[in-house]
């Protein structure tokens, strides 16, 4: 069984803390709950997909989220998965220094890059398959030894990055 073929031990996303945590572990799953949902929103966009794998990640999030592509954010190369404002939002919620925002988009660049690349490379395949390889991160992530703070959500994103990298390459 490989990491994509597995189904994630977490709870659902949204029990993992309360909506606006200032815990990192909380903030940083919730985070990357949202992000899966965009990243799926416009794969799904792109694909014409069944949406099977939005229902999959809804799951394991326990929740949906009213995010919907936009075509002219997308024509003006802009910001089209909202990464900005959930920097801003973890930012201003955690009390961060303009150094540490400017990890945090870095760190949410980077992990949504390698969502987009595991998410849309298995598109065609059933949402649990879709979604599993993501699921994993989460799981390390979860799992990742991580100051507390800002500096703690950082870590986890960096740890779910690299694991999902790990998987793009194999």
């Amino acid at each position: 069984m490989t990491s994509i073929d597995r189904i994630s031990g977490l709870p659902p996303l949204s029990s993992a803390g309360p909506a606006g945590s200032n815990d990192a572990r909380g903030a940083a799953i919730e985070t990357m709950g949202e992000i899966g949902h965009r990243v799926l929103a416009w794969v799904d966009a792109a694909s014409r997909g069944n949406g099977n794998g939005a229902q999959a990640w809804s799951r394991t999030a326990g929740n949906s989220s009213d995010f919907a592509p936009d075509m002219g954010e997308l024509a003006r190369r802009g910001d089209v998965y909202g990464l900005g404002d959930l920097t801003s939002e973890l930012s201003a919620r955690f009390g961060a220094s303009p150094a540490q925002e400017g990890e945090l988009r870095r760190a949410l660049d980077d992990f949504t890059r390698q969502a987009v690349i595991q998410i849309a490379g298995l598109s065609g395949a059933s949402g649990d398959r879709q979604v599993g390889g993501v699921r994993a991160a989460l799981d390390e992530a979860s799992q990742a030894e991580a100051p507390t703070g800002l500096d703690g959500v950082i870590a986890r994103f960096e740890a779910a990055t690299a694991d999902l990298s790990d998987q793009n390459r194999g």
